[in-house]
């Protein structure tokens, strides 16, 4: 097995741009298409110097959801005439002025925290003026201690709930799809060397099937996980994606997916006679599975059937659910053990019928590509 592990070593410092391609690929167009950004949006906002103004400006900074820069009112106006895609705000002393080009959810939503901040100032100044510093003191530890209102909280079933981030989504779906093609290729290694007769010849040396079959996909396994380790700490530690606090989470699924495509490879390869073939039918499916695991875009917003139907037959879309459910939805590695488990059980079943099939028609190996 050492020597398995060191031949596939020297063949990726001799070729290790199947490695990187998918990495930079990977990183590239999920930063690309989430904007470029975490989960933060990024606001451009002007004030008019007054004490309401820098007051609000100040509560929206200590708002996470909010990347801000401060401009004067003229750059704003700038900006926002070169850069029609951006989100502009101007705070006055009494009003505010939100700029888009479109109105949408994120706009809506800015519009409704600004007035609940000029009201909560207001309020704040009226108690000031009419009594001073300490009853607004007073006022305020009141409302924390004896709210007006008794609020009773309770969980709606998040299977009916449809929570989106535009950052995640296209992190975790390209990271599961070009993954997908870099396994896939290095599970192929099986089949070349079963071609070429080295798979024998290893064999005669007193090498057990075990080990041939376990330095290979290990080694398979290894690069993969690598892979997508490079990915998330790229996008966690350097980008500042907002993973809401489920890092490890998906860590450890990510973990679990990768023997999911090391299986389902090696269960390809048990099916075809050549790497070209192979190569083929992987390529094909990878892209199958992107769309109809949810890679591309989020299946909440797919309408046909038998699209969503096709959705149990990828193994991108048990990867995608188990990733969101962790970060977006906040919950914990038992909400999604159902996902987990379906994972280690197709890996565990593929990885049993591929190595069957294999073993069963070595002689198919015989033909060149």
């Amino acid at each position: 097995m050492k020597g398995i592990w060191l031949a596939r070593l020297q063949n990726l410092k001799r070729k290790p741009l199947v490695l990187i391609s998918m990495t930079v690929m990977t990183v590239i167009f999920a930063y690309v298409l989430s904007g470029g950004v975490g989960s933060s949006v990024t606001l451009l906002v002007a004030t008019d110097d007054t004490d309401m103004s820098n007051k609000a400006l100040e509560r929206l900074q200590h708002i996470d959801d909010y990347s801000i820069t401060v401009l004067t009112e003229a750059e704003l106006q700038e900006v926002m005439k070169e850069k029609r895609d951006k989100i502009g705000l101007q705070l006055y002393e009494k009003t505010y002025s939100v700029l888009a080009d479109t109105e949408s959810d994120i706009v809506r939503m800015l519009s409704l925290e600004v007035v609940t901040i000029y009201n909560e100032l207001s309020f704040q100044e009226q108690i000031v003026t009419n009594a001073g510093e300490s009853k607004w003191e007073e006022v305020e530890n009141s409302m924390v201690e004896e709210p007006s209102f008794l609020l009773e909280k309770s969980s709606m079933d998040e299977s009916q709930v449809f929570r989106y981030d535009g950052a995640l989504q296209s992190l975790f779906g390209f990271m599961l799809y070009f993954v997908f093609y870099t396994i896939s290729i290095n599970v192929q290694f099986i089949l070349e060397d079963k071609r070429t007769g080295i798979w024998n010849r290893l064999k005669l040396a007193s090498i057990s099937r075990f080990q041939l079959y376990f330095g290979h996909l290990s080694f398979s396994y290894l690069i993969g996980l690598i892979q997508m380790l490079l990915v998330i700490f790229l996008f966690r530690f350097i980008i500042g994606t907002n993973m809401y606090g489920g890092f490890w989470k998906v860590v450890v699924i990510s973990s679990v997916y990768v023997l999911l495509v090391m299986a389902f490879s090696l269960f390809i390869i048990s099916l075809v006679k050549t790497v070209s073939q192979s190569s083929v039918i992987i390529s094909l499916l990878a892209v199958a599975f992107a769309m109809i695991g949810g890679a591309y875009w989020p299946l909440e917003i797919v309408q046909s059937e038998g699209l969503l139907a096709m959705k149990w037959i990828s193994p991108i879309y048990y990867g995608m659910e188990a990733l969101k459910r962790v970060t977006i939805y906040g919950e914990t590695l038992g909400g999604v053990f159902s996902y987990i488990s379906m994972m280690i059980l197709l890996a565990i079943l593929l990885i049993v019928i591929g190595i069957t099939l294999l073993e069963k028609r070595t002689e198919r190996y015989h033909s060149s590509e």
